[in-house]
């Protein structure tokens, strides 16, 4: 399933997400991911921000192993209810491997969007991909 242009311009302007993965025994985790939209994939990436564990050790990577269901909602908020906005895209997730077709494009889109990983080594790193399957939104 792909998103609706409205969707598009929407997630794409957007600078934060929640990622919502759950283990083999149905267990939720939820995290904020930063990310960007390659066609109608989304990918955010395992970066170098300090974390207590390594990158596939990550509860969201592990999670993605026992489980590959995820849902990732962005959304806007505003004490102006007439702006509020969300787009939940819920889809499977893997890893998408240094050296896979595709990788590269995505950092490109993520460092155009985030100055912030212009010093990161993210082309040695996997990235979480996640393929929609189904997209629902809402606004006032």
């Amino acid at each position: 399933m792909s998103l609706s242009e409205s969707e598009r311009a929407f997630v794409d302007a957007a600078r934060v997400g929640r990622m919502a993965t759950a283990d083999a025994n149905g267990r939720p985790h939820v995290v904020p991911v930063c990310f960007a939209l390659v066609s109608d994939i989304l990918v955010t990436p395992i970066d170098e921000k300090p974390k207590v564990v390594g990158g596939v050790e990550l509860r969201r990577v592990r999670d993605i192993d026992e489980n590959p269901f995820v849902a990732v909602v962005v959304d806007r908020y505003s004490e102006d209810w007439e702006a509020l906005r969300w787009v939940q895209i819920r889809g499977r997730a893997d890893l998408l491997s240094p050296d896979e077709e595709g990788h590269a494009d995505a950092i490109a889109k993520l460092r155009a969007k985030y100055d912030q990983y212009a010093d990161h080594a993210l082309e040695d790193r996997p990235l979480i991909r996640v393929v929609p399957g189904h997209t629902v939104s809402w606004r006032s």
